[in-house]
């Protein structure tokens, strides 16, 4: 099943506002929590810095997209 240029474009002008920026977020999001945690550092520890992303980089878009999933959920329900 092909999809179509034109119902990728309709399905981008339905989306709101506020889900661009949280996809434009959840892109950026990982790749400046990546340079803050590699750029002050002299040397690389690859199980510390990957605590740190998993922390830093990772968590808070997963729980922020849960939280949105949860919250759709529960308005969708009451309709």
């Amino acid at each position: 099943m092909a999809i179509s240029i034109n119902s990728i474009n309709e399905r981008f002008r339905e989306m709101s506002e506020a889900l661009r920026l949280s996809i434009i977020v959840s892109i950026f999001w990982p790749i400046f929590s990546f340079i803050y945690i590699v750029e002050p550092h002299k040397y690389f520890v690859l199980s510390e810095f990957l605590r740190k992303f998993g922390l830093m980089g990772v968590l808070p878009l997963v729980a922020s997209w849960g939280l949105w999933w949860v919250i759709k959920g529960f308005k969708e329900d009451k309709n």
